[in-house]
């Protein structure tokens, strides 16, 4: 589940175990891995994950900007297998010709310094990302400042971090509150308003099973003129202006498509919604695989752009999909046997030759009416 990027589940299955013995054969059927799937809890890969982050967090500290770690929050849909099994845990949609189909929403906690993927979760699409995005806020350190994008935003939210002592940043342009109108239709770089909690704030709040102590929260807005000409709202708890400069949130702000890239890396590079089994619970186990695969090569791309010369690593990066193919034989004989510290040492060279050209802001326009592609499943 951590190697099988995309192919027949029996093919992946014989490449797979020939790699680790060097013998032509069938070792495993793939109905053998469905039984023993079945005895195994998608937690086992959230704890590797969390063994890999602890163990690259006493290596060294993640950076920082003015003492902020910047943490991003986002959630993307998966298409998962129409079974009834996935129906009654994930939900049901129907499409304008009135197939069903299923899907589900997954939301991930993304440092943008590092490019890891610090907590995710999978969940029901009718829930919404506000939902998901609650059970991790008390998990964020003091110094973690939340950034998301405008489809996050509510009065309960932001009470709800000031809270708990977390920052945020959040973009609200499109947000109908009155304060954001009026700073709108002003002058002004930046203002700090302060906001009552409304009654209807705090149904909302419990029916998330949260209880806001507080009456009113106190939150700033900057303006940021986009190089095309539109403008951009941001609001934050960070109301210091001396402390925290306007000039600087345009770019804070922009580190948060780091997370848009690793949500497309899972799905298109490690082809996540190709699921390797039907039933709810495989599809969370190839789901927190997928993740701490992504992350492990996300730490050994780390380890190759250090071991560049400070002139080449500010215009080269190493190139991730050269690192994930490497991964694929190697990750599981790894963890059976550990690192061997000279293929360690030989890997990172050819990582660190094995670069991309930096781009920085190279865009493309999103084509309207974009359909993202998916896999195709067989007829059953």
């Amino acid at each position: 589940m951590l190697s099988a990027w995309k192919g027949g589940l029996q093919t992946l299955l014989d490449q797979f175990f020939e790699s680790l013995t060097g013998q032509i054969g069938r070792a495993v059927t793939k109905s053998a891995l469905s039984q023993a799937r079945k005895k195994l809890k998608a937690s086992v890969f959230e704890a590797l994950n969390e063994r890999l982050l602890g163990s690259l967090a006493a290596q060294a500290p993640e950076p920082r900007w003015r003492g902020w770690r910047l943490v991003a929050a986002d959630s993307t849909t998966l298409r998962l297998p129409n079974g009834l099994e996935n129906q009654e845990a994930f939900g049901v949609q129907w499409d304008n010709h009135g197939q069903s189909y299923v899907l589900a929403r997954a939301l991930g906690l993304f440092t943008t310094a590092s490019k890891l993927m610090v907590k995710s979760a999978i969940g029901r699409y009718q829930d919404g990302e506000r939902a998901l995005l609650v059970q991790w806020l008390p998990h964020l350190a003091p110094d973690d400042l939340l950034v998301v994008d405008r489809g996050f935003p509510a009065a309960w939210l932001f009470a709800y971090l000031g809270q708990l002592g977390r920052g945020y940043i959040a973009r609200m342009d499109r947000l109908g509150w009155p304060e954001v109108q009026s700073f709108l239709r002003s002058d002004r770089r930046e203002a700090v308003f302060t906001r009552r909690v409304t009654p209807h704030a705090r149904r909302q709040a419990r029916q998330l099973g949260i209880e806001l102590a507080g009456g009113s929260f106190r939150f700033r807005l900057v303006r940021v003129l986009l190089p095309s000409g539109k403008t951009e709202v941001l609001a934050t708890s960070l109301v210091d202006a001396t402390a925290f400069p306007a000039d600087e949130f345009a770019t804070l702000y922009h580190a948060r498509w780091s997370i848009e890239e690793a949500f497309k890396l899972l799905k298109q590079r490690l082809n996540l919604e190709q699921f390797t089994g039907e039933l709810p619970e495989s599809i969370r186990q190839d789901f927190h695989a997928k993740v701490f695969t992504a992350n492990l090569a996300a730490a050994l791309a780390a380890s190759a752009h250090d071991s560049l010369p400070e002139a080449k690593a500010e215009r080269y990066q190493p190139n991730f999909a050269y690192i994930l193919e490497h991964l694929r034989n190697r990750l599981f004989r790894w963890l059976l046997g550990g690192l061997d510290a000279q293929e360690a040492m030989d890997l990172l060279a050819l990582f660190a030759q094995t670069l991309e050209l930096k781009r920085p802001g190279r865009k493309a326009p999103r084509p309207p009416k974009h359909v993202s592609p998916k896999p195709r499943r067989a007829y059953k």
